[in-house]
């Protein structure tokens, strides 16, 4: 009975990683604007992760993930011009350029990290959701509605469209407490929009840690 658990749960994994794979390639493809595309691949793979972790345990999910990030490390390290041509259509110029990893890379570690320090595997999903959905509407919000910039990367409109996007996100997934909604919502635009290393990591570890320990 053990074998044949154990054989069931590395299909399972086995097939996570074929379909998180697939998505990054057909994405990548899409004939729309880079940003879009980007955008696009982020809310998908974010999604997908959340619906996963119905499928698989949360220590083999963090595996996963990991793995994920050191296979991606390791490609763009010795293989870099494989990496481009796998990933190219999805990269920021300075991700292309190898000046700095892809957020994709950022993505994994920070999914990781949430569902190892979340004492609820349903605030760890709430958290990667508001990556998955709340981070890439601040950004196409920021991109097409002009408000005062908040820096370089961030700005007003982008920065509440994070905070209502997040904010329904919790609706939905969390609970109907106004205050624990706003919480979540406020720290997941905060760690958007302040300018401090990757907000793929940020955005759901901080998120995560807010509801958990501030309410």
């Amino acid at each position: 009975m053990e074998s044949k658990t154990g054989n069931g749960l590395w299909t399972k994994a086995a097939s996570v990683t074929f379909l998180v794979v697939l998505v990054q390639v057909i994405t990548a493809n899409f004939p729309i604007g880079k940003e879009n595309r980007r955008r696009i691949q982020h809310a998908l793979t974010g999604h997908l992760m959340v619906q996963v972790s119905y499928i698989i345990p949360p220590s083999v999910a963090i595996g996963l993930c990991l793995l994920g990030a050191g296979g991606m490390y390791s490609l763009l390290k010795f293989s870099p011009d494989e990496f481009r041509r796998i990933f190219g259509e999805l990269l920021r110029k300075e991700e292309f350029e190898g000046e700095q990893l892809p957020g994709a890379f950022y993505f994994l570690l920070g999914t990781a990290s949430t569902v190892a320090v979340a004492k609820d595997i349903n605030t760890a999903r709430y958290a990667v959701e508001c990556l998955a959905i709340a981070d890439p509407l601040a950004s196409w919000v920021g991109s097409n509605i002009s408000s005062l910039k908040l820096n370089a990367n961030s700005s007003l409109s982008g920065c509440l469209a994070c905070f209502v996007g997040a904010w329904c996100v919790g609706y939905l997934m969390l609970t109907h407490d106004t205050y624990v909604l706003s919480i979540g919502a406020l720290v997941c635009s905060m760690a958007e929009a302040i300018d401090i290393g990757n907000d793929n990591f940020s955005v759901p570890v901080l998120t995560a840690l807010a509801v958990e320990n501030l309410v």
